[in-house]
């Protein structure tokens, strides 16, 4: 999607490496949506990613994000909102309509205000399910995200706390029987590495 002679300064690269990077790898914009999905297990770094391609992107193109974990109905919803997410987003933004769709509100665990996903340049949709199977024939290219579990499961607890770790078997349960049925990286058309944990920093002695 660009170039790799485009230029950034260093600070961008810096700040987005891993952005810049899968920028580089996506294919050039076709049609409007141009639509992304990044997709992989809990924890993986789609969040990350996602945020730093829209960064990166956004600086020639109009870019709007889209999250699923906006729309699933609850810990126990992963199936349903993906069916959701076909039928109430990707639907419409093939055909070149906003999508209009209702989010989850997660403390009150109903659902929640009406929201709106409008047809920018390029609209990336990110989370558990993004690349599914229902829904990879709407994408115009699908990302997996892969992180070893035990980095996955220490990334999303610190994120999320106590609340998430009541609920994260509950949750890997339903990604492994999705994934079961849909390998989704076997049918991926880039497979991204999660973020790489930072380096302990290194202590010098006295008189080094």
């Amino acid at each position: 999607m660009i170039a790799p002679d485009e230029g950034f300064q260093d600070d961008e690269i810096a700040q987005f490496p891993e952005g810049v990077n899968l920028a580089r790898l996506l294919p050039p914009v076709s049609r409007r949506p141009f639509v992304v999905g990044i997709d992989g297990r809990s924890g993986a770094g789609k969040t990350t990613l996602t945020d730093q391609l829209a960064s990166v992107l956004q600086r020639s193109h109009d870019v709007v994000v889209f999250r699923l974990e906006d729309l699933y109905p609850g810990w126990g919803g992963l199936a349903d909102g993906m069916a959701e997410y076909r039928t109430r987003v990707l639907e419409p933004l093939r055909r070149g309509e906003d999508a209009h769709w209702t989010a989850w509100d997660w403390l009150t665990s109903e659902p929640g205000t009406p929201r709106l996903t409008r047809t920018a340049e390029i609209v990336l949709v990110e989370g558990v399910g993004a690349c599914h199977r229902e829904a990879r024939d709407l994408l115009d290219t699908s990302v997996w995200v892969e992180l070893p579990t035990s980095q996955r499961k220490q990334r999303a607890l610190a994120r999320d706390g106590a609340t998430y770790e009541q609920h994260w078997d509950e949750w890997a349960a339903q990604e492994e029987d999705y994934l079961a049925e849909d390998p989704v990286w076997e049918a991926a058309d880039i497979i991204h590495p999660g973020p790489t944990p930072p380096a302990p920093a290194t202590q010098e002695r006295d008189g080094s």
